[in-house]
């Protein structure tokens, strides 16, 4: 009996020491997560390395039409932008929500464009799916065929965000909101309460600037599949009004309004890379 109490409390030390051990690990791996659970951060002010890609020219940039400063636009997209692709350009617009002292509030869009000119088409369901999840695409996608279609620009990726930027000489530093349950936290604790009540609110259409900006880029237009062409005259997507209610509550695509043709039209834009995504042959 005594042997048997022995080896139980023998049995009992060991799974405690490893109990230790393994929470030493992660003690020492994750120090930097539990002082912060101790002592909450609102957030995380520091200069961003420059990871995306502007094609402003300061010298003989004018964005007056679109009531935005070429300085901040270039900053956002070198700082808060980011490209995937090589051939890709970012291009940002924003809604000033005011200033306070040395910070200046604003809401951000960042969109991510190139250029693509072909479509991948597959022939049946199953050499759709086996080219769509492959990660040897030369092999498993060889019996769908790329075809050349009239170049257009495509999204390689965006971010849609509120953003303080602290005047610092002549620059900034950026400052935006943690995601999830911590964002309202994080507006709340760095966002005068005034401003913060304006995020909710779309003075300019965002994505159009953006569009406009990068068709004038590269030369080559966007895929707009128009739903509804209106009577109202334009010479850019900003002369026309908002989306119309009956559209904006549509969920088969997002929709949107354009200059097209000098006149006003609603539909959606096709920002896929089909030749990345494949697709079935009709």
């Amino acid at each position: 009996m005594e042997k048997k109490n022995i080896l139980i409390i023998v049995l009992l030390l060991a799974i405690a020491a490893l109990v230790y051990y393994v929470f030493s690990l992660f003690y020492a791996r994750d120090n930097s997560i539990i002082s912060t659970i101790n002592n909450p951060i609102k957030s995380v002010e520091t200069k961003v390395e420059t990871k995306g890609k502007s094609a402003i020219n300061l010298a003989s940039c004018n964005f007056g039409d679109y009531k935005e400063e070429c300085k901040i636009v270039k900053y956002l997209e070198e700082n808060l932008a980011w490209t995937n692709n090589k051939e890709g350009m970012d291009f940002c617009s924003y809604d000033y929500l005011g200033k306070k002292d040395n910070n200046i509030y604003l809401k951000a869009l960042c969109q991510e464009f190139y250029v693509s000119s072909g479509e991948l088409i597959c022939p049946d369901d199953k050499t759709l799916d086996k080219c769509f999840t492959s990660k040897n695409r030369e092999v498993d996608c060889s019996d769908c065929t790329t075809k050349t279609v009239t170049s257009h620009i495509v999204e390689g990726g965006g971010v849609s965000i509120p953003v303080r930027l602290t005047e610092q000489g002549d620059s900034y530093v950026l400052w935006t909101p943690r995601d999830g349950s911590l964002y309202d936290k994080d507006i709340k604790a760095e966002f005068p309460t005034e401003i913060a009540g304006l995020l909710s609110r779309s003075v300019k259409n965002l994505e159009a600037i953006n569009v406009e900006r990068a068709e004038g880029y590269f030369g080559v237009k966007a895929v707009f599949n128009v739903k509804k062409t209106f009577e109202n005259s334009c010479t850019s997507t900003l002369d026309c009004q908002a989306v119309p209610g009956e559209y904006a509550m549509l969920s088969n695509c997002p929709h949107t309004v354009k200059c097209v043709d000098s006149k006003c039209s609603v539909g959606c834009y096709d920002f896929i890379d089909h030749e990345e995504l494949p697709s079935l042959e009709k």
